[in-house]
């Protein structure tokens, strides 16, 4: 079976992460240069680790609320599985449609949410709208495109 765009990215992280370690560890720490180095490499290393957890784990590292708990990740499995093969015509359009049929504050809500991965507190402050109703929007734009595309 064909690795999806996820899982390769995921296994070309690791591969360099690896290899950064091992460079790291090679550095001669006793010299100054080599000391900056070594440290500018960790925090390489720590920024590539996050981005690991995070397409591992599909969500922030971090979060208090794991994926278990909560419907937007398996929605999201459902955009990612579609974006994760390349979809006919006769989908891309139905998947436009579904798209333009939202309103603006709909969509916008949607695509910050679920392709983007904000959380409802993120565009809540990037709209300066209240969480509930980002949330509203949200629920109100995967009614329409469940109905409309799935």
């Amino acid at each position: 079976m064909k690795a999806t765009w996820i899982e390769t990215l995921i296994g070309q992280y690791a591969a360099e992460t690896h290899v950064l370690e091992r460079y790291r560890d090679t550095l001669d720490l006793s010299l100054p240069a080599a000391a900056e180095e070594a440290e500018t490499v960790s925090g390489m290393l720590a920024d590539m680790r996050y981005a690991l957890t995070w397409m591992r784990r599909g969500r922030r590292p971090g979060s208090r609320r794991g994926a278990e708990r909560t419907d937007v990740y398996r929605q999201r499995e459902i955009y990612i599985k579609l974006s994760a093969r390349e979809i006919t015509e006769l989908e891309r359009l139905r998947l436009v449609d579904a798209l333009l049929a939202l309103s603006d504050r709909e969509r916008t809500c949607f695509l910050l949410h679920m392709a983007q991965g904000l959380t409802l507190q993120e565009i809540s402050d990037k709209l300066r709208l209240s969480k509930n109703t980002v949330r509203d929007y949200v629920d109100r734009a995967k009614k329409k495109i469940s109905s409309d595309f799935l």
